[in-house]
């Protein structure tokens, strides 16, 4: 499967871009693999791309307040992305990113590909919001006490 069809029939995230849309993004894609353990992303570090799990899977973590040690708060498998907050919002990356399976497999998308898609696609850039809020609001709600 090339990385134009994986994007196209297996990134809900990227459902409704067009044919020129996927191409252009699968063109400008870095591959990266990480070992189960391997951080991807380290927290307050800037975010290369959004980044596509295309094969094993990816944990998200936090450190909540007053808290010593960070907790898992996602799991990411094949299809989901990652890192669309720090592009949208120019911030660092709010949480430390972990690779939980061997051979995992990441699709990076440059941040100035995904910024130029976003730009000339407001539907993109809705669904990207939508997710960011999804993402706040779960975060928020598994700051609350039980």
């Amino acid at each position: 499967m090339t990385i134009t069809e994986f994007l196209k029939a297996h990134v809900p995230f990227l459902a409704g871009l067009t044919e020129d849309q996927v191409a252009y993004l699968a063109q400008r894609v870095e591959q990266a693999t990480f070992k189960k353990g391997q951080t991807i992303i380290f927290k307050g570090v800037s975010v290369e791309g959004l980044h596509v799990v295309a094969q094993g899977k990816a944990s998200v973590h936090v450190r909540p307040p007053k808290a010593q040690a960070t907790v898992k708060v996602a799991e990411l498998g094949p299809g989901e992305v990652f890192g669309e907050t720090s592009i949208l919002d120019f911030c660092m990356a709010g949480a430390t990113i972990r690779c939980e399976a061997d051979d995992t497999l990441i699709f990076v998308v440059p941040q100035s590909a995904f910024l130029k898609l976003l730009q000339a696609d407001p539907d993109l850039e809705k669904r990207t919001r939508e997710l960011i809020e999804a993402r706040k609001a779960a975060q928020a709600a598994q700051k609350k006490p039980a």
